[in-house]
């Protein structure tokens, strides 16, 4: 669908999306101060993050991702505050494994209400997309790791131009795989999305290995 301007609504959601993936860090304004954060996509599509008192207190929240002076793109959010234990602390262990030991003391999932992106002005909602693959992401993170880590290598060396410091795969979604390297995360995207959950493992490992 199109809007008067001509611009493809979806397309541009689509873009958005795969733009606040392939960034794990962030300016949060919340009130009057400004403070730097790391985020992580929860699998149901909000954020992860790891953040003071204060910002939790906050009344007005929004995020500048990756920073405040070139945002890519801009996202106003609410904060929902989570203790680490029970079922919630896969959340937790997910940012963890993004991002190693966290140097704040609380937990807060980020609703999006609303996001600026190439001058347009997105519904949340639309960015805010479970992730089809979780169910198997485990799994492929696990073979990648295991038995394709030359391959993951020579795919963040090719493609990504980078040296690769001890790379692990840490996250799969249908645009690409998020890669830990020493110093932070870097976004590998797929050539084309994958979807369907029943041939993501072929597909990803198919992807990977390809020259």
């Amino acid at each position: 669908m199109h809007d008067a301007d001509g611009v493809d609504e979806v397309q541009l959601i689509a873009d958005a999306r795969n733009t606040l993936r392939a960034w794990t860090q962030a300016d949060l304004r919340h009130d009057e101060l400004t403070s730097p954060v790391l985020y992580v996509t929860a699998p149901c599509g909000r954020l992860i993050l790891c953040v003071s008192a204060d910002m939790l207190e906050a009344v007005d929240c929004a995020m500048y991702v990756p920073d405040e002076q070139s945002p890519a793109i801009e996202l106003s959010v609410s904060l929902d505050p989570f203790d680490a234990v029970g079922g919630a602390e896969s959340n937790s262990d997910r940012w963890k494994i993004y991002h190693g030991t966290p140097t704040l003391a609380r937990w807060a999932m980020a609703d999006i209400d609303m996001a600026r992106f190439r001058g347009a002005i997105l519904d949340g909602d639309g960015l805010m997309r479970a992730n089809p693959l979780a169910a198997v992401e485990p799994r492929i993170c696990g073979l990648l790791n295991r038995e394709r880590a030359g391959d993951v290598k020579a795919m963040v060396r090719s493609r990504l131009n980078i040296e690769p410091v001890d790379p692990r795969v840490v996250g799969v979604d249908p645009g690409g795989v998020d890669v830990r390297n020493r110093f932070d995360i870097v976004r590998v995207p797929f050539s084309e999305a994958i979807e369907d959950p029943a041939v993501a493992v072929d597909r990803v490992l198919a992807s990977v290995t390809t020259r």
